[in-house]
């Protein structure tokens, strides 16, 4: 079992040693003058090992999902499907003049597609049925106003999205309808559009770098929207920018009032179901406003103690910055999915990144694992004054 030490324990750590190094080439008067000199800054100069720990039970009617489903401008990478009751669709921006592309080339998101699959596309995503949209615009609006996508699409049809090797760099190949391609300006202007592209095929997600004028003539500008069905109040997905906040209830007087938190963990009981894991791929747990160092070397070895998805049948999850706003008796976090783990077998020792730069839209229900919830307190063993 490894013992995870947050930062401010480790900045305790140091200010101990220098205790015992002071200690050990001063005087008598000299280390007690220093631990005063402690004292009086508020810092505790020791602390202890063990802990408390206290039950603790969710608020249910405290809980609640903050979750931003504005569409947003196509910048380093883009997503196109619907996997864990996550739907991903593309919105384009056309200003077009003569014929229309019969086809759009989305180039394939290398680092994605490189990181987790060897650089080959599986073949669950080499031939998809997709939905195609279209709309005529009379003027080309600004990006915020564009990016409200309140306009109901005109036509529609159905489409295949085929992808096709390339060499150095694959692309999923979308074959325009015949009626999308008869449009025509109707001045001697600009034709002005607005499509869209959903996926009909659950349980697949392309991933395809941010498309440009070569990719697709007249391209104007992308966007990506993300809808996601909810499985349920206490249910976080990833990838989303999708956060669950919840309020815990302490027994009365269980939290010690004249002692200080070193340091604060919420153990949960954690469910060993993969189901809701996009990639197969272990997920952190992240607590808003908690600082969290990763050491490359032990992941690799024992994993991370707030992983879903991953071995193990309990989280711990730090909360102690969150916890010095204690109000008697509640305390409240918030909780967000983040980037899966990568393959630690595959990470050099030590400048490897531990977790990827691109997410997967994964899905975790927490309405079983805070039954059980305790909460573990490490207390300084010198009181602040």
């Amino acid at each position: 079992m490894i013992f995870y030490i947050p930062h401010i324990m480790l900045r305790l750590l140091l200010i101990l040693l220098l205790c015992a190094l002071f200690a050990a080439c001063s005087s008598d008067d000299d280390s007690a003058n220093f631990k005063e000199w402690f004292d009086d800054q508020g810092i505790a100069t020791s602390y202890g090992m063990d802990y408390a720990e206290i039950d603790v039970s969710l608020m249910k009617d405290s809980s609640g999902l903050g979750y931003d489903s504005s569409a947003v401008m196509v910048s380093s990478f883009a997503a196109l499907g619907n996997v864990n009751d996550i739907e991903q669709m593309l919105y384009f921006g056309l200003r077009a003049k003569g014929k229309l592309d019969s086809v759009w080339r989305l180039r394939t998101d290398s680092v994605f597609y490189t990181t987790f699959y060897d650089g080959k596309v599986p073949e669950e995503q080499k031939n998809i049925k997709a939905k195609f949209y279209w709309l005529k615009e009379n003027t080309t609006e600004h990006d915020t106003t564009w990016l409200k996508l309140q306009k109901e699409f005109s036509d529609s049809a159905d489409v295949s999205i085929d992808w096709i090797s390339g060499g150095t760099r694959d692309t999923f190949n979308l074959s325009l309808p015949e009626e999308f391609l008869e449009l025509r300006a109707t001045t001697a202007d600009t034709l002005r559009l607005l499509t869209g592209i959903r996926l009909l095929t659950k349980d697949v997600v392309l991933r395809i770098a941010p498309p440009t004028t070569s990719d697709i003539s007249g391209l104007l500008r992308v966007a990506q929207k993300t809808r996601v069905e909810s499985c349920g109040d206490l249910c976080l997905h990833a990838g989303v920018r999708e956060s669950l906040d919840v309020v815990f209830e302490v027994g009365k007087d269980k939290i010690k009032a004249n002692k200080t938190v070193v340091f604060a963990q919420l153990v949960l009981p954690k469910s060993s179901d993969t189901t809701g894991s996009e990639l197969g791929s272990p997920v952190p747990v992240f607590v808003f406003n908690e600082e969290y160092r990763i050491d490359t070397a032990s992941v690799k070895k024992y994993g991370h103690p707030n992983l879903v998805f991953w071995k193990g049948d309990t989280l711990k999850l730090q909360v102690t910055r969150n916890l010095r706003r204690y109000v008697p008796n509640t305390f409240g976090i918030t909780l967000r999915l983040g980037n899966p783990m990568l393959d630690t077998t595959a990470l050099s020792f030590i400048f490897s990144n531990v977790f990827s730069t691109r997410p997967a839209y994964s899905s975790y229900n927490f309405n079983t694992d805070f039954d059980g919830a305790k909460l573990r307190l490490w207390y300084a063993k010198t009181d602040i004054h």
